[in-house]
C-alpha cells in the first residue's frame, strides 16, 4: 500500500533537528522549528492511521524540485494527530508521533534536498509505504480445508476396519486422533517423515494388537489421501484475496510434508491456488519440518528481501508465527480450525489477527 500527500517549502526550513523531522499542516514556520520540512501539509489521519495499523514499518520518501531522500521507521498505532506529523530518532512517542526508531532526523537528509524545501514556492511530495514485498502462508487450514478432509479420512479408515476387522468404529476414530496428534507434535522441527502415513497406520496397528500387511497399510495410506484430497478446496476468499495481493507482492506458501511431496502438490492444484504461488516449498525440500529458519532462508535469497520486508499468515500461532516474529517479520493470525480453542487470547507474537482471508486486503 503506498499513500501519498504533499506539502509546501518555506523560507524558515532549516532542518537542523538531531532527533526529529516533521510535517505540519500550519501556513507558518519560525525559525525555532528546526525539525519541520514542510508546512501546509494535506495529509489524512484516516489513511496514515490506516497505513500504522497495517505496518509495523514503513519508507517515507519525499520528493522536492527532483531531489529525493528516504526515511525507513517503525510505527505508533497510537498516532492521532490531525495536525503534524512527527518521526522520531529515538522511542519517545506521542499523538504526533507517527514513527519511531527512524533511521534519519531531519539533520541528517540530503542538505540538496533541504535547499529546496527552503523555497516558499516549492511543492513537496511526500510518499509513504509499506516495506512489504512478500505475503508468505501456510496452506493447510490457513489456505486451504485441511482439518475436515482429514477427519473425513478417519471415518472412511474406520469403516474399513470395521469390515476388515471388526473394530468398533468409534475406537478406531479415538485412535486416529490420538496418533494424528502424537506425529504432528513431535513432527515439529523433526523429519518429513514423520507425516509419513505409512507410519502412522504401523503405529495405529500395534495400538489395537494386529499385526498388518504391508500391503494393507498401503491400501489404508492410498484410501486416506484419496479422500483427502476428494475434499481439497480453498478456504472462502483464498483465491480471490490472493489474485489481488500478487498485483503488489509476491506470494509464498511454506508447509510440512504429507510424506511425499506429490501429495501436497495434488492437493495444492485441487484447491486451484498452485497456479497463484510464487514460491511453494515443502519440507520434503528443507529437510526438516517447520517451524525452521531453512524455509525463511530460502524465501529470502529467492527474492532478495530481508526478514522486516515479509509478512507471515498462519492457522497454528506457535508453529506458524512465533519464529517468523523473532525473525523480525510482520504477522498475522488466521484464526481458523482447532487452534483458536487452544489459544484463547492473541499470542504477543501474532501482531494482527484475521478470521476471513479477505481481511487482509485491508490491512496490506
Amino acid at each position: 500500500m503506498k499513500y501519498t500527500f504533499s506539502a509546501r517549502g518555506h523560507k524558515n526550513i532549516l532542518a537542523t533537528h538531531k532527533n526529529t523531522l516533521e510535517f505540519t499542516k500550519d501556513a507558518e514556520l519560525s525559525l525555532d522549528g528546526d525539525c519541520i520540512l514542510g508546512v501546509k501539509a494535506d495529509f489524512s489521519l484516516a489513511e496514515l492511521q490506516k497505513l500504522a495499523k497495517g505496518n509495523n514499518k514503513l519508507r517515507m520518501r519525499i520528493s522536492a524540485g527532483g531531489v529525493s531522500d528516504t526515511v525507513e521507521f517503525e510505527t505508533n498505532k497510537g498516532f492521532s494527530s490531525d495536525r503534524e506529523l512527527v518521526l522520531r530518532f529515538s522511542e519517545f512517542s506521542s499523538d504526533r508521533t507517527f514513527g519511531f526508531r527512524a533511521t534519519k532526523a531531519a539533520n541528517q537528509l540530503d542538505r540538496k534536498l533541504v535547499e529546496k524545501l527552503a523555497d516558499p514556492a516549492q511543492e513537496m511530495t511526500i510518499d509513504i509505504e509499506s516495506m512489504t514485498k512478500v505475503i508468505i502462508f501456510d496452506f493447510d487450514d490457513t489456505l486451504s480445508e485441511f482439518r475436515e478432509a482429514a477427519e473425513g479420512a478417519h471415518k472412511k479408515i474406520a469403516e474399513m476396519m470395521l469390515e476388515r476387522h471388526s473394530v468398533y468404529e468409534p475406537t478406531t476414530m479415538k485412535i486416529m486422533y490420538d496418533v494424528d496428534r502424537m506425529f504432528s507434535i513431535n513432527g515439529i522441527h523433526g523429519k518429513p517423515l514423520m507425516f509419513d502415513r505409512h507410519n502412522w497406520f504401523k503405529e495405529y496397528f500395534n495400538r489395537i494388537g494386529i499385526d498388518a500387511r504391508p500391503e494393507e497399510i498401503e491400501e489404508l495410506v492410498k484410501a486416506y489421501w484419496e479422500t483427502v484430497n476428494s475434499a481439497a478446496r480453498p478456504l472462502p476468499g483464498a483465491i480471490e484475496t490472493i489474485t489481488a495481493l500478487k498485483k503488489n507482492y509476491k506470494i509464498a506458501a511454506i508447509t510440512n510434508s504429507d510424506g511425499e511431496r506429490r501429495i501436497k502438490m495434488e492437493r495444492a492444484e485441487r484447491t486451484g491456488l498452485m497456479k497463484l504461488f510464487d514460491l511453494f516449498m515443502t519440507s520434503d525440500e528443507t529437510g526438516i519440518n517447520k517451524p525452521d529458519r531453512a524455509f525463511y532462508s530460502k524465501i529470502f535469497s529467492t527474492f532478495g528481501v530481508k526478514a522486516d520486508e515479509c509478512v507471515m499468515v498462519g492457522d497454528n500461532p506457535e508453529g506458524d508465527l512465533k519464529l517468523a516474529k523473532e525473525l523480525g517479520m510482520t504477522t498475522v493470525w488466521m484464526k481458523h480450525g482447532h487452534w483458536p480453542q487452544v489459544f484463547k487470547t492473541k499470542p504477543e507474537y501474532a501482531d494482527h489477527e484475521i478470521t476471513e482471508l479477505s481481511q487482509l486486503l485491508g490491512m496490506l
